[in-house]
């Protein structure tokens, strides 16, 4: 049986990572509006990647399903706060970036 410390603090951490997938899919998605295909191929990495690093590294192999549930709400958590207020950031450097390479 897992302490409730413990397991409360593999929640918390499985729910930051998932603050940083929300970064990187928030990040992702003014390329996702023209570029559903590429925005997928560089999100899905990322999500893979951080659902491993809760996995194994935060949860030592504890696989269960309330930890990767932390990263989906971790995720929706970002993008109902801090997501909605830098979507106007994001927008501006991919608008950058294909004036950069037009």
């Amino acid at each position: 049986m897992t302490a409730p410390e413990l397991a409360a603090r593999r929640f918390l951490l499985s729910c930051l990572l998932g603050c940083v997938l929300g970064l990187v899919y928030g990040a992702l998605r003014p390329l996702r509006r023209r570029k559903p295909v590429l925005a997928d191929c560089l999100f899905l990495p990322a999500a893979v990647w951080l659902w491993l690093e809760s996995s194994f590294r935060i949860c030592r192999g504890d696989l269960r399903l309330g930890y990767s549930f932390g990263l989906f709400a971790g995720c929706f958590l970002w993008e109902a706060t801090a997501g909605r207020l830098l979507r106007p950031v994001f927008e501006g450097i991919w608008k950058g970036l294909a004036g950069f390479f037009r």
